[in-house]
């Protein structure tokens, strides 16, 4: 059962810029009265439970379509935009709330299913990832990743296939009864140019724009992982990948097309379709004599080949056959670059607040990406994001060339950028120390365990384990351990966040390396 003082927190967490639905009634106007709301609300939301009835009303979507770039008259070129009521956003939230905590109380999500679940981010994904590629290396061995990209999945879902799913996980006949209620008889109109079109059915796939959507497909996809038996499987909502490590490439392509054919089957199963135009095989290695590509014969079941890649962007990071980043840099760098050219035609019209929080808002967040995952590379590789963070800087002072980098950090109270990623870093580790970070990063941080009775605040030590190669370094397993170990003793011994950040703020203000 739901209660008023849940509905109206719900309420109140609604963004207030966020675009009316079918109904047309602004979320402002129900958090301008969500104190009196919260009781009718919260009384519909529970007969809509005890009768397992979702009202039409509640099942409507408008969806705008978002043109991407390219010719305006090619529908492949606009992505299709949900929006829901924001009385229905309400609702789905109160259930998303409910179920997730049922699927955390009873262990049921995959641990290789890093999206939509809270601490699992991409970042996290990308770690384990690029700490299995660095340990494998060290190890001199290859690494073989198959990534798998589907054709439309959200929308793909049967509805029928995803309440047996539903009932397999232990939910009861009244849910099971009301989620059958909430899937079936679903009805979307297009707006487009100020028009409506009429509503039409839809028939299957998991609602769009809403919270409980991507947790039900989660749930869907829940046994994708168990088909892997010989090699490694991770996935971040429907973008998957398999990969194994090994001394050769022939033991690499048994592992990998093994459980790719138990995948596909899976995929055929539950009727979902593989997408072969985005699904490429890509070898990771550091050899004096590379593999070819010409060596690699991965198939589908049809027996036709599987493209093989040179770099591959995996959830938002390029990443290149020796895990250089490099090709991530150089992206960074080209997109700053054109956006930065183009601010600086209309520098006049902004003041220097509103320069540094245009630089702040719209430039920085893509440096920061993944910088704790792509900041394992050589200085060569990251001195061209030093060049282009000084060139932001510039901007926002509108000082002169010559002007030393460390004044300019100073004037702006910004950390260099060798230290900001060092910043963000130090913070993933201590979050993935004292909160539910995902299992497969903590099995990581382990207690330095010594044959001597040691005082409480020496057991903030982790254990480092032995690495054969520089490159060994670069892992997880290895880095954030000793990174956190380095640090002051009076640092390592906080436990509150804001304090923590805080002491590690002042610890880096002074960490210029000048190049």
């Amino acid at each position: 059962m739901v209660n008023p003082t849940d509905v109206e927190q719900v309420i109140n967490e609604l963004s207030s810029t966020s675009s009316s639905g079918p109904d047309g009634i602004e979320a402002k106007f129900f958090k301008l009265a969500s104190h009196v709301l919260c009781f009718p609300l919260a009384a519909l939301l529970n007969l809509s439970f005890t009768t397992a009835e979702v009202p039409l009303a509640w099942k409507r979507a408008k969806v705008i379509p978002l043109h991407k770039g390219g010719k305006s008259n090619d529908m492949s070129n606009y992505r299709p935009i949900s929006i829901i009521n924001s009385i229905v956003k309400v609702y789905e939230k109160i259930i998303f709330n409910q179920l997730s905590e049922y699927l955390t109380l009873n262990n049921i999500l995959s641990p290789f299913q890093s999206g939509f679940q809270k601490h699992f981010s991409t970042t996290s994904a990308l770690l384990k990832f690029t700490n299995d590629i660095f340990s494998g290396f060290d190890n001199n061995m290859l690494t073989g990743a198959l990534f798998i990209d589907l054709t439309k999945a959200f929308d793909m879902v049967d509805h029928y296939l995803l309440l047996d799913k539903l009932h397999s996980i232990g939910l009861d006949r009244s849910s099971l009864l009301w989620f059958n209620s909430y899937l079936h008889h679903r009805q979307q109109c297009v707006l487009f140019n100020g028009s409506y079109s009429n509503f039409l059915s839809v028939d299957k796939g998991v609602p769009q724009g809403s919270a409980l959507g991507p947790l039900l497909f989660s749930i869907f996809i829940n046994d994708l992982p168990t088909k892997c038996i010989y090699s490694n499987i991770q996935l971040y909502a429907d973008d998957t990948v398999i990969y194994s490590s090994k001394s050769n490439i022939v033991d690499i392509q048994h592992s990998i097309q093994h459980d790719f054919n138990s995948v596909q089957l899976w995929l055929e199963s539950n009727k979902l379709l593989l997408n072969k135009s985005k699904s490429y095989f890509m070898l990771f290695q550091k050899r004096l004599r590379p593999v070819a590509a010409s060596e690699i014969h991965l198939t589908y079941l049809d027996m036709s080949l599987i493209s093989v890649a040179e770099k591959f962007k995996y959830l938002g990071l390029w990443l290149d056959s020796s895990l250089s980043f490099s090709a991530h840099i150089q992206s960074i760098v080209h997109k700053i670059s054109y956006r930065l050219k183009l601010l600086y035609l209309s520098i006049n019209c902004f003041s220097l607040s509103v320069r540094k929080k245009i630089i702040s808002q719209l430039i920085i967040p893509t440096l920061d990406y993944g910088d704790i995952i792509y900041q394992n590379t050589t200085l060569t590789n990251l001195r061209p994001l030093n060049v282009i963070y000084n060139s932001l800087c510039r901007f926002i002072l509108r000082c002169p060339f010559r002007t030393h980098h460390c004044l300019m950090f100073q004037q702006l109270s910004w950390l260099p950028l060798s230290s900001r990623r060092q910043f963000h870093w130090l913070l993933f580790i201590f979050k993935c120390i004292n909160l539910s970070y995902p299992d497969y990063l903590k099995q990581y941080l382990t207690p330095f365990q010594s044959s001597y009775n040691l005082r409480h605040a020496d057991q903030i030590f982790f254990a480092v384990p032995r690495v054969k190669k520089q490159i060994g370094k670069y892992s997880f397993n290895y880095k954030a351990p000793s990174d956190w170990n380095n640090l002051p003793l009076s640092i390592r011994s906080l436990t509150s966040f804001f304090a923590f950040k805080n002491a590690c703020l002042v610890h880096l203000q002074h960490s210029c390396n000048c190049f």
